[in-house]
């Protein structure tokens, strides 16, 4: 994957276009919240639908990936690092 990440309220090339063509079908379901991930091999697009902070689709990420681990019959845990050696 290309280091060039950034974010835009638009889509910015091909795979953010066609993640935004997916989730336009979730503008009809009031209070449903989804996420589109697409990557080609060199590059990856995803787009969020229906929230208003990414930090709560990021949870709602982590949860569910968490989830997917343990029907694996893995386990997946998340550790917080704090921003500076100080605040340990």
């Amino acid at each position: 994957m290309t280091e060039d990440v950034h974010s835009s309220d638009q889509p910015f090339d091909r795979l953010t276009q066609l993640a935004d063509d997916i989730t336009h079908a979730l503008d009809h379901e009031p209070g449903v919240k989804g996420m589109v991930f697409l990557t080609d091999g060199d590059r990856s697009g995803i787009k969020m639908s229906g929230y208003e902070d990414p930090i709560e689709g990021a949870v709602d990420l982590f949860m569910h990936m968490k989830a997917m681990f343990n029907a694996a019959g893995k386990d997946l845990s998340f550790i917080g690092i704090p921003d500076s050696p100080e605040g340990i």
